[in-house]
């Protein structure tokens, strides 16, 4: 008797860090995305592909598009610096508006501009964030969520991503996440911890399998 056996095909995931902005050396999410490929190469049923962008609202679109149109990813799952942090957020909500009192990386400052004519005034993130802060917390690495992502480059990039998703009634799932700055970047501020680059490196580990398990049982 012949046996048939289904072997699911890897989802394609699109990781997304960025470069250091406003003075900074090093951003913890360009770290992980050059450790990422090798890190988390052994987790099955999952295909990687792991891109810093510019800290740029222009380059940033630029970057991501062509990332989206070349990989096909399933699930984007976007990482960025909140340097007033030391856990992990799950950010909830894209607004339609970059709104920051520093420029980016290219020099643009933008104050109250929205970032589409055609847009809704926000996004809901579409990835599990009450079950992925669970399973943070069950692996002992501090986790909470965010309303929304800021009105800066991270902002920008999630309402540009679930835009572009929306517009071209894609499948793709898309959330953002902002990790803590490694500790050495805290220094001796009072109550600060920061979280290291193997703890973040965990931490996308296991929002990598929530997310894939949540979406292959859809």
């Amino acid at each position: 008797m012949w046996q048939f056996i289904m072997l699911q095909a890897a989802l394609p995931i699109l990781l997304t860090g960025f470069r250091p902005y406003d003075g900074m050396a090093r951003n913890p999410t360009e770290l992980l995305m050059a450790r990422a490929p090798e890190a988390l190469a052994d987790i099955p049923g999952v295909s990687l592909r792991a891109i810093v962008l510019d800290t740029s609202y222009r380059r940033s679109e630029a970057q991501f598009a062509a990332a989206l149109d070349d990989f096909r990813p399933d699930i984007v799952l976007s990482f960025g610096l909140s340097r007033r942090i030391d856990e992990i957020k799950l950010e909830r909500i894209a607004v339609n508006v970059d709104d920051a009192p520093i420029a980016d990386n290219a020099g643009e400052l933008r104050r109250g501009q929205t970032i589409a004519e055609d847009g809704p005034v926000g996004y809901w993130s579409t990835l599990p964030i009450d079950v992925i802060r669970r399973a943070l917390k069950d692996a002992d690495i501090p986790a909470g969520i965010s309303n929304h992502a800021g009105t800066y480059v991270c902002n920008h990039i999630l309402y540009f991503g679930l835009h572009t998703i929306a517009t071209r009634r894609l499948p793709t799932r898309m959330g953002f996440i902002h990790v803590p700055p490694l500790p050495d970047m805290v220094g001796d501020q009072p109550g600060r911890s920061g979280l290291s680059l193997d703890a973040l490196v965990k931490a996308a580990r296991i929002i990598i399998a929530t997310v894939t398990s949540a979406t292959r049982s859809r």
